[in-house]
Formats: C-alpha cells, structure tokens, sequence
C-alpha cells in the first residue's frame, strides 16, 4: 500500500503568512511549534468564524447591506449569510462543534 503525499508548500496561504516564524532549521523545537499550532486550529477556527459574525452582523444592521448583496463577495448563497448572521455553522450539521 502505497502513502500519498500532497505537494509541499513553501508558504502558507495569504492570511497566514505570519506563520513563516514556524520555519527554520529543523529541530524538536520547532516539531513542537507546529504540532502546537495544529492543535490550536480548532480554536483558530471558532474564533474566525466569531469575528466574520460580527463582521456580517454589523454590516447588515448598521449599514443595512442586504444578505443578498454580500453573498457574492462571500461566495456563497445569501442562505448561507443569513446563517452565518445568525451562528450556525456548517460543521455542526456534520456532527461536529457548533459555533
């Protein structure tokens, strides 16, 4: 059986690019560093997804931006901001933690 491996990224994606302090020379310090990173990606999530809340809420009771008219900005169904306004999350409709 054979293992798969993704292409390796030099970088991490845009927003996280402040993340590169991770990077050096190999050690089991910086092991450490990154397996604590990939346990606190749970949290990392509940709290963006906290602020993009706000960020929506605001947006549509302080600005009266229509759910409609941010949805395409967002890429996804104004359904789905409406949601979003309101705290669900799409995992937990996969079992996982709501928030």
């Amino acid at each position: 059986m054979g293992t798969h491996y993704t292409r390796h990224m030099d970088t991490p994606p845009k927003p996280f690019q402040q993340l590169t302090a991770l990077t050096g020379p190999e050690s089991i310090e910086r092991a450490q560093a990154l397996t604590e990173a990939l346990k606190a990606i749970p949290d990392l999530q509940r709290w963006l997804r906290e602020q993009r809340q706000h960020v929506v809420r605001t947006l549509h009771e302080r600005d009266g931006i229509s759910y409609t008219d941010m949805a395409p900005a967002l890429r996804v169904k104004p359904e789905r901001v409406s949601g979003i306004a309101r705290g669900h999350s799409r995992s937990s409709r996969k079992g996982g933690p709501a928030s």
